[in-house]
């Protein structure tokens, strides 16, 4: 594997930005990385009252998790 072009990699918000960061010619922007949606989905069913109050346009019983 390369060296990473970023200079702090482990800073990166994600583990696509992370792995194009070591890959060159790696588009991250095309690929989907679901552990923010996951994280929020925890988050929502941990703190659901919170969620709600934070992120009223997701709150509602039609919401899907």
């Amino acid at each position: 594997m390369n060296a990473p072009q970023d200079a702090n990699p482990s800073l990166s918000p994600s583990d696509i930005e992370t792995y194009a960061s070591y890959v060159p010619g790696m588009d991250a922007a095309r690929y989907y990385d679901s552990q923010a949606a996951d994280l929020q989905a925890a988050a929502r069913r941990r703190w659901p009252l919170l969620a709600d109050v934070l992120y009223p346009h997701d709150a509602g019983p039609g919401r899907q998790e």
